[in-house]
């Protein structure tokens, strides 16, 4: 899935959109006058909504609920230009209290429509958690779920615990190897600490996978005076997130004349083609010869192992309801040069394995060459150095239910047909 989300709000409080709550928006300053002046539309987040569904993007937003501009512990001298003749009301959830304001921004969000008046639709919705303030505020997570959800019920809604994904614990784009994408706590409950996030909670209550977030330059905002990181540290990053099953959200900021430079489009193109060339080598084909050491009722045709190569997301492999562990075998025709797999278990079911391993024939025997946890929606595990192979084995160790086998790639080259 290719999405952006657009900082609608940052702490700043700084809004791009016309909104109702502020005079704090960039409706007011000089660049939207200009474009309001000559018929044009100054509505960022409807641009860039617009923008996002004719590339085909799915498009989401960030509202930061901390907001410095109605913070009254914050200096405002700090936010030079700033008008601050506005109520600066925190509290407790009474009337009036600046959750007010945060739900009436929200619904602005969530109901606007583009300029040929259809709803913008959106993919997420990141309700950040952040706070650099000593002012005590009670934020009302429930009543902001509720309008996300009466009007954009598809939208994932991201949060420190949820309610729909999960942060990382960390801003470094990257988790550790085990990842359950179940928790048991929600926003509204006491923070996990980040090594907890990281691993979430095996067989924990709730679905909230996790999403790794990081920065392409130093700070969240473009300065001239930073670099870009290399195509070769997004691609670690990469490994270290979607490859462990963690969906990636990689901040690029536009500089002020709101456009991404070049020299940032740059890499992202080189750490495109890199990651593509990776992950296009697949030598698994529909028709090569699958066995499995079991087969829930014996039905080949609905759950055989000869499913993981057929790229549908509705069909799998699986045993039957008291097995929890497996294996299935792959005869690659050929020899081959492999280097990294791909595999995928069937979450529309759950996440249920808990201990795998990946074997190769190498020298007329199996070697154990991959062995690891969790799997989830997706794990790509990469070799140290290429083996040459004509045959490979997946081993289910341990699950907490009878596991579900969606998918198998194996990455690699041929080198000779016998």
């Amino acid at each position: 899935m290719a999405g952006m989300i657009l900082t609608a709000k940052h702490h700043d409080g700084m809004c791009l959109w016309d909104t109702n709550t502020t005079t704090y928006k960039i409706w007011n300053g000089q660049w939207a006058k200009e474009r309001v002046a000559q018929g044009l539309d100054a509505n960022v987040v409807r641009l860039a909504a617009a923008s996002a569904k004719k590339y085909g993007i799915k498009f989401g937003v960030y509202l930061s609920p901390w907001d410095i501009h109605r913070d009254p512990a914050m200096p405002k001298p700090n936010l030079t230009g700033t008008i601050y003749d506005e109520p600066q009301i925190f509290g407790d959830d009474s009337p009036g209290d600046y959750n007010d304001l945060y739900a009436q921004q929200l619904t602005e969000l969530v109901t606007m429509r583009t300029a040929d008046g259809e709803p913008v639709q959106l993919f997420e919705v990141w309700l950040d958690g952040a706070s650099g303030s000593d002012t005590v505020q009670t934020f009302n997570w429930t009543r902001f779920r509720e309008i996300i959800r009466e009007d954009q019920p598809d939208a994932v809604m991201w949060g420190h615990q949820g309610v729909d994904a999960r942060w990382v614990g960390n801003e470094d784009g990257v988790t550790v190897a085990t990842n359950w994408h179940t928790i048991s706590r929600t926003q509204d409950d006491t923070h996990y600490s980040g090594d907890e996030l990281q691993t979430g909670i095996r067989d924990g209550t709730y679905w909230t996978p996790a999403e790794a977030d990081a920065r392409i330059r130093d700070g969240w905002f473009y300065h001239a005076n930073e670099t870009p990181k290399t195509a070769d540290a997004l691609m670690d990053m990469y490994m270290q997130s979607v490859a462990r099953s963690v969906n990636l959200l990689l901040d690029v900021p536009p500089d002020m004349s709101g456009r991404i430079v070049v020299e940032d489009a740059d890499i992202l193109a080189q750490f495109k083609s890199q990651r593509d060339a990776f992950l296009k080598r697949n030598i698994l084909t529909p028709g090569l010869a699958v066995n499995a050491s079991s087969v829930r009722a014996g039905n080949s045709t609905l759950y055989g192992p000869a499913n993981v190569l057929d790229g549908n997301s509705d069909t799998y492999w699986t045993l039957n309801d008291e097995e929890t562990t497996g294996a299935l075998e792959i005869d690659l025709g050929g020899v081959y040069s492999i280097d990294a797999f791909v595999t995928q278990e069937h979450i529309a079911l759950g996440q249920r394995i808990g201990g795998y391993a990946i074997d190769a024939v190498v020298d007329g025997a199996f070697t154990t060459l991959v062995t690891g946890t969790s799997l989830g929606y997706k794990r790509i595990d990469k070799l140290s150095a290429s083996i040459q192979t004509s045959r490979i084995r997946l081993r289910v160790t341990q699950a907490n239910a009878v596991p579900l086998v969606q998918s198998l790639e194996v990455l690699g080259v041929q080198t000779s047909t016998v």
